[in-house]
């Protein structure tokens, strides 16, 4: 049987008691889920008392067809293994009715072959978004990112401070407090002012008589 064509990024979601999928947009991301389908086996083994499980566990391997491709298919074994061989003829012919329900909510771009949402479909170019993005949100963008940048022109050129900046200590160097802005200790009163070492340049309070950072003799 030849493989069907359709969106691949795609979940199963389907139990021993039915099959359903999700199907994802390529691009986006956004999902529909398919109707659920009842597992008429599984009801039928409900019924006799038998567990759908275990049932038939080596011809549930076999009972794989083609239809997704090698990936769904290694997909398959691995989380339904253990269904009956019937599950999986089931399993086969829901997917194939998903699909069908699937398909008319995606777009396939016929450039990159993504499988895409109706939000990710330019009409008009008849591509995706990310081959032929929308010309009006385009241009949009471009206008918010220019004013954007027209606006922080606009700010650096004008002066928004024009006080002083200045190294001064927040502790007073003789009290320990804090000092305050002033030229004077708010606490003590001790002078706020610095003595520069002509050795090291280093700035020092007015209370020492040597320089704290090399030694030297102020």
């Amino acid at each position: 049987m030849a493989l069907l064509d359709h969106p691949k990024n795609v979940q199963d979601l389907s139990g021993d008691k039915g099959f359903q999928w999700k199907f994802d947009c390529d691009i986006c991301g956004a999902g529909f889920t398919t109707s659920f389908i009842p597992s008429a086996s599984a009801s039928r083994a409900r019924k006799l008392g038998i567990l759908g499980r275990g049932l038939q566990a080596a011809g549930s391997i076999a009972g794989r067809s083609s239809l997704y491709g090698l990936g769904h298919a290694a997909d398959s074994a691995s989380h339904f293994q253990q269904m009956s061989a019937a599950w999986h003829q089931e399993h086969d012919a829901a997917f194939q009715q998903a699909v069908n329900e699937a398909k008319i909510h995606f777009k396939k771009c016929p450039r990159c072959k993504l499988y895409v949402c109706e939000e990710d479909w330019n009409d008009e170019a008849g591509l995706c978004t990310r081959d032929a993005p929308s010309l009006t949100a385009e241009l949009q963008a471009t206008k918010a990112q220019v004013r954007v940048e027209q606006m922080q022109t606009h700010v650096k050129a004008q002066t928004l401070f024009t006080g002083e900046i200045e190294d001064r200590a927040t502790l007073c160097p003789t009290c320990g407090k804090p000092s305050g802005s002033g030229k004077f200790c708010q606490n003590c009163g001790a002078s706020l002012a610095f003595r520069e070492c002509s050795n090291c340049h280093h700035r020092n309070p007015m209370n020492v008589n040597f320089c704290g950072e090399c030694g030297s003799k102020l």
